[in-house]
């Protein structure tokens, strides 16, 4: 096992505008939905209780689209690399298109190009495009994350 410390640290200058960063795959299992919900205090039976969400338009549980979250950071897209964020890394924004539904314990994979790199007041910033597809290959999300580099 390597310690963290030993892990290349993904810094600015190794960013490439059009870099492919390898696809990751990444479960939203149903016990990560069910602490998220209690983190969110969001208790809507739709997310939470499969028989009440079969008599919706979606016919079964369904993950809140803000939950997708917590498979768009950057640590998650470079772990394959085996590199780590340096500290300091700053989420400037995110945002998020969605074009589907996900749902509890579905395998995600995830796509990432480095759409923009450049620098803005002395801060250096990234925008990283992320599709998401769901078990059947459909596209459910497409996100922008911009982080502010330390270095």
């Amino acid at each position: 096992m390597v310690v963290e410390q030993e892990k290349k640290e993904f810094l600015f200058s190794d960013i490439k505008k059009g870099m492919r960063l390898p696809t990751v795959t990444y479960t939203i299992t149903s016990e990560i939905l069910e602490r998220y919900l209690e983190g969110v205090d969001d208790l809507n039976p739709l997310y939470l209780d499969e028989e009440f969400a079969k008599t919706t338009p979606y016919r079964g549980r369904i993950v809140p689209p803000m939950a997708v979250a917590l498979c768009t950071t950057i640590s998650n897209f470079i772990k394959p690399l085996n590199w780590r964020i340096p500290a300091g890394l700053i989420q400037a924004s995110q945002k998020f298109e969605f074009s589907g539904v996900i749902r509890p314990d579905e395998q995600l994979r995830l796509e990432t190009i480095v759409e923009d790199k450049f620098e803005k007041k002395e801060k250096k910033f990234a925008v990283f495009k992320t599709e998401i597809f769901n078990e059947k290959g459909d596209k459910v999300v497409t996100s922008w994350l911009t982080p502010i580099w330390p270095r």
